[in-house]
């Protein structure tokens, strides 16, 4: 981040010029900064017509870092959140997001609802007893804001792809 003194950003002629170095520095620090937040979906999951099984998506954090768990302990705050969408032959259940870890801001007496580190979310699919077997793809969003002890980065979304293979159902054979 560059700091600019108040004789500097004072004088007229230079004013213009150092705003706009400031924000090109903001804009490029951002833009090689490396991400925050990752998530791995799993490789591809099977799942036979009529049944339900749960997908894990896994959310990593960088070190330094937490998200506001969900739900989140203030309704300011910003929880993380899975909008995952549904295909004609697999439905999306709601998410599962594990308990958060109480953190503590330097100088607060609240504790606030967090994650950090690496953890899972849990997202219950099914596939209709009439599904056609093949591929089919779940696409959706990961919401969340990161936060470390000093600030908090803007608002972000993450788009996450959920591969599903829709098995065949095997034929009984006629007695």
């Amino acid at each position: 981040m560059v700091h600019f003194s108040r004789a500097e950003v004072g004088h007229s002629s230079r004013a213009p010029k150092l705003l706009a170095l400031a924000l090109a520095a903001a804009l490029l620090d951002e833009a090689v900064r490396p991400p925050v937040v990752i998530v791995r979906s799993p490789t591809r999951l099977s799942l036979a017509p009529g049944t339900t099984a749960d997908v894990r998506v896994t959310v990593a954090v960088a070190e330094g870092f937490h998200v506001q768990a969900n739900p989140a302990s203030e309704p300011y705050l910003i929880p993380i959140r899975l909008e995952l969408g549904d295909d004609p032959r697999v439905h999306v259940g709601l998410p599962a997001y594990p308990a958060g870890k109480p953190y503590r801001l330097k100088g607060s007496s609240i504790d606030f609802s967090t994650y950090e580190g690496t953890f899972e979310l849990c997202i219950p699919l099914s596939a209709p007893r009439m599904a056609a077997p093949g591929d089919a793809t779940l696409e959706g969003v990961l919401h969340y804001q990161a936060c470390n002890d000093r600030i908090c980065l803007k608002p972000a979304a993450i788009p996450v792809r959920i591969s599903v293979r829709i098995a065949s159902v095997p034929r009984s054979s006629p007695r």
